[in-house]
């Protein structure tokens, strides 16, 4: 039996990836261990925005938990290499975060949303070269294949391959428009102003009504000011609910609608870089883009990472969460096989500056650079890599220059890197 393209054990093992990486990242967020499904560059995002969050002296925690029926969607639509399948699965969920002090909670909200993740597997019957450069899922020591499953010559801990895949590569969290919450809220708000508008309609109602009036008609005009009051109360209240509510919409619809305008130029720069790499693709792309921008902007200082050669702007340094929507390829230049290409990312970010936290929709425009010769590796990372000279593995995150035989390592030879943020 098959489901999108998938045997039934396929589906089964991808759903059953996807519901403990969701438990392990909500273990992780509430002070747990590294989610041990997670991909060599995601740990090291989720690393740096640890790191970040705790100089602020802040603490992040989500609360996620499965919606309904928690039915988990398997896409038909997947990325393949030689050695591995990438798949996007997604579910809908409860999600509650809060972002507080030492001395005070600082954010709180609850949302229903869309938790998307690229989930990598080994193609069936295949298996990596021995010498293909892997992290240690246990310490975090870059390593091989073949090592790990022989024993981590930093931990002793040995893997079998079943333990090193599947893993998630990265993970998208996409708010819901849910329409009995919103009328929940909407009731909330109207109520509120009618209240807020009704009460200085009484209070002048009855003063103008003990100024103006006489005899019998000002006893009358002042027993039936309250009346009149929250009548005026509830027009006023009202059309202020309309124009807000008008406003909103307009928001909503703008928000949905980021980035739409240039799908044309993406499809025609997307193909552009295909026809060099037939490996590359969108969503590949779309992971490395988000991967990229996390890391510059949770990172200390940007110029210690070898994969950014640009400085975070100071209106991006106080993000302590990003959330991509959507992206653009703006302009794509392909000369000697090296490839420039110019994106704009459209986000959904947490801020964090002066002791306040605040979301915002964020646009940011990232200039990045790669050489093209050799096709797309779904499996590559910074974190472990092979000296082209000697073959020995170490972690290029940090580092210019292989540390065994001082040959330098040249980033965008083998993927994506920053050359410009802003």
């Amino acid at each position: 039996m098959n489901e999108n393209g998938f045997n039934t054990s396929e589906i089964s093992d991808l759903r059953e990836a996807y519901k403990t990486f969701v438990k392990q990242m909500a273990d992780w967020y509430n002070g747990g261990e590294l989610p041990e499904l997670a991909g060599q560059d995601l740990r090291f995002v989720l690393e740096l925005q640890r790191q970040k969050l705790r100089s602020l002296g802040l603490d992040l925690k989500y609360e996620i938990q499965n919606k309904g029926s928690g039915s988990i969607d398997i896409s038909s639509l997947s990325l393949s290499d030689r050695i591995f399948t990438n798949t996007i699965v997604g579910g809908y969920m409860d999600m509650t975060r809060s972002i507080g002090s030492s001395q005070e909670q600082l954010s709180k909200s609850t949302a229903d949303i869309g938790l998307f993740m690229m989930i990598q597997e080994l193609k069936n019957g295949t298996h990596p070269d021995d010498n293909m450069a892997l992290c240690c899922p246990h310490c975090g020591a870059p390593s091989t294949i073949g090592m790990l499953q022989s024993g981590c010559k930093y931990c002793g801990t040995k893997f079998i391959m079943s333990e090193l895949y599947p893993k998630v590569m990265n993970y998208m969290i996409h708010e819901r428009y849910i329409s009995e919450r919103v009328s929940n809220k909407n009731k909330r708000d109207l109520a509120i102003l009618i209240a807020a508008c009704s009460i200085p309609m009484i209070i002048i109602a009855i003063i103008s009504n003990v100024f103006f009036s006489q005899g019998q008609e000002r006893i009358m005009n002042i027993i039936l000011a309250p009346i009149s009051g929250i009548f005026a109360g509830a027009m006023i209240g009202g059309m202020i609910f309309l124009f807000k509510k008008l406003f909103e919409t307009f928001g909503i619809i703008g928000k949905g609608l980021r980035g739409g305008r240039h799908t044309i130029s993406t499809i025609i720069n997307a193909n552009k870089i295909k026809r060099y790499d037939p490996e590359f693709s969108s969503e590949y792309f779309r992971d490395k883009i988000i991967s990229l921008f996390r890391m510059a902007v949770y990172s200390k200082d940007t110029s210690e990472l070898a994969c950014c050669k640009c400085q975070c702007p100071k209106r991006a340094a106080d993000i302590i969460e990003a959330q991509l929507f959507n992206f653009n390829i703006n302009s794509c230049k392909i000369k000697d096989m090296v490839c420039d290409a110019e994106v704009t990312l459209f986000l959904d970010c947490i801020h964090y500056k002066y002791g306040k936290v605040k979301s915002k929709t964020d646009k940011y425009r990232m200039c990045m650079r790669k050489r093209i010769k050799e096709p797309t590796e779904l499996g590559f990372s910074f974190a472990a890599v092979n000296c082209p000279s000697c073959g020995a593995s170490f972690d290029a995150r940090n580092e210019k220059v292989c540390p065994y035989c001082n040959t330098e390592y040249l980033h965008e030879e083998h993927d994506w890197i920053i050359t410009d943020l802003k």
